[in-house]
């Protein structure tokens, strides 16, 4: 049984790790990639704080793909509350992840509904650029890819590995597919 103090978002933040390390071929450092609080047991009591990403989980290069971290944003947030709650901070997370770090970054949210809207903001930052907030510096374009939770259970049913998936959605964030068709065709679809 999980702690009696964690949260609904909290044991969602937790099992979405956990899941990630076993898609991942239990490869990494799992306790450290997770932005919580554990108790003694190694159960969560609380989520990450605000102005910081979910989870950080960091990849050595190998055939498949190159070193890279992935930061994984999660939200039970749906409807409108998720437009609100998520567009600016999951971009604000990673295009400050890559101003601050020299090694390739992505994001995956991943959230139990994906409002269409969020997907299409998500997939235009693929063109905007990303500006400290001094303006001085900024990177060109950030790689987001959705991710709903019954995709992701499906990768796990699959046993899709990363290295798979990172090939999917590499493919799918090169892909010209309207935004409103994109996430069905080019991730769902291929999962």
């Amino acid at each position: 049984m999980l702690h009696s103090n964690a949260d609904v978002p909290t044991i969602f933040e937790y099992v979405l790790a956990i899941a990630w390390y076993k898609i991942s071929g239990r490869q990494g450092k799992v306790l450290e990639y997770m932005n919580l609080s554990l108790d003694a047991d190694l159960l969560p009591i609380t989520h990450a704080a605000g102005g910081h990403e979910d989870i950080t989980y960091k990849y050595e290069a190998n055939e498949n793909y190159p070193a890279h971290t992935l930061l994984i944003e999660a939200t039970l947030a749906g409807g409108i509350n998720q437009r609100r709650m998520e567009m600016e901070p999951v971009s604000r997370h990673l295009g400050d992840y890559l101003l601050n770090h020299t090694e390739e970054a992505y994001c995956v949210f991943a959230t139990t509904f994906l409002h269409v809207n969020v997907v299409a903001d998500f997939r235009g930052r693929k063109f905007m650029p990303y500006y400290s907030s001094d303006g001085t510096r900024s990177v060109n374009g950030m790689k987001i890819i959705p991710c709903n939770t019954e995709e992701i259970k499906t990768i796990i049913q699959r046993g899709i590995t990363y290295a798979q998936l990172y090939r999917i959605f590499e493919e799918a964030h090169q892909a010209n597919t309207a935004p409103n068709l994109w996430h069905d065709q080019e991730i769902k679809n291929k999962l």
